[in-house]
């Protein structure tokens, strides 16, 4: 908790250190304040996935779809039927999981890579929908969604960059999810939710119904993936096909991956540091004139390396476990040699 508190902090002095600074040279960029949202926007979407990756054990390559969903009816809400944003924010979220509802249904029958065929089939699925209709925008999206406003306030005139409101909004949408994972860990659904992930026959003999907990993860992850897409698309002001593609999924699902599967603090160094390092490796692009980009050749390389030595990631929930059990097994050992010498 003083950690999660430590950190908002943090991302608040970097978000508003500027308003207080009275020279007009800033403290921090508007680029950095965009990194920062983007961070945190990440974090909130790698959360949502780890519900479906973490909590039940199903691997899920068909994220960004709710992700993109969320932004659509975002941003069609708003735009065509002039809702304010906060009630297209919460439809957003609604929609998705909604929909998420027929897309777990495959995961009751099938799991490991089949299930990651299918949902990967299921969001391009969604692109290629999105692509056709003309309701959409078709293949150029929509341009020009208005920026949300709460109390007659509009969140690009909040701050010294119009950026500070977004990241706000984003932090607190990353707190909430990781503060509802870390109650639900401890609570009858998360306990089911690991014995259906840990064994699913076991858990189907002790009268846990494994349909119902899959299909309740899948339409919780596409719930919180929805509202940080109604997020994202007004923070951008644009949504396209591309939201929606498997190149968003799979970037998701390594965030999870590096950060650590089932592990709150994961999930955020995930994001960071799979939103920080392109940006960093761009700088050295220019710096040496490469003709390529240095990020492309890296990132296939960070997955080897991981799944080499980290498989359950850097931050993983089976690490710390296994530590436990190894230290406590340590323990159990030296003391059974001392009473036997």
């Amino acid at each position: 908790m003083k950690k999660a508190a430590l950190f908002s902090l943090v991302i608040l002095a970097v978000t508003f250190i500027d308003s207080l600074n009275l020279t007009p040279e800033y403290l921090f960029s508007p680029y950095v304040k965009h990194i920062l949202f983007m961070c945190l926007i990440y974090s909130a979407v790698t959360l949502s996935l780890n519900f479906v990756t973490g909590s039940i054990g199903q691997v899920s390559l068909g994220h960004a779809a709710f992700f993109g969903l969320g932004g659509y009816v975002s941003a069609l809400l708003t735009q065509n039927a002039g809702w304010s944003f906060g009630v297209a924010f919460l439809a957003a979220g609604i929609v998705a999981a909604l929909v998420g509802l027929p897309l777990g249904a495959p995961a009751l029958r099938i799991r490991g890579p089949f299930l990651v065929v299918v949902t990967y089939g299921c969001g391009e699925v969604f692109k290629y929908i999105a692509i056709n209709l003309d309701i959409t925008g078709g293949p150029a999206g929509l341009p020009g969604l208005v920026s949300p406003s709460v109390l007659g306030l509009n969140f690009s005139d909040m701050g010294s960059t119009g950026k500070e409101a977004f990241i706000v909004c984003a932090l607190l949408l990353a707190i909430f999810i990781a503060f509802f994972m870390s109650r639900m860990e401890n609570s009858r659904i998360g306990h089911a939710f690991s014995a259906v992930r840990e064994d699913e026959i076991a858990a189907g003999a002790m009268g846990i119904n494994p349909a119902y907990y899959k299909l309740l993860a899948f339409v919780f992850s596409a719930f919180f993936a929805g509202l940080a897409g109604s997020l994202f698309v007004h923070y951008l002001s644009f949504v396209s096909p591309d939201a929606l593609g498997s190149n968003e999924s799979i970037t998701m699902l390594t965030m999870v991956v590096v950060g650590g599967v089932r592990s709150i603090p994961g999930s955020f160094l995930g994001a960071f540091l799979l939103t920080l390092l392109p940006e960093a490796l761009r700088y050295l692009k220019d710096i040496f004139g490469l003709s390529y980009d240095p990020w492309l050749v890296l990132f296939g390389f960070l997955l080897m390396v991981m799944m080499r030595i980290r498989p359950q990631g850097i931050l993983g929930a089976e690490t710390i476990f296994r530590r436990g059990l190894e230290l406590g097994r340590g323990k159990q050992y030296v003391a059974t040699n001392r009473k036997t010498h």
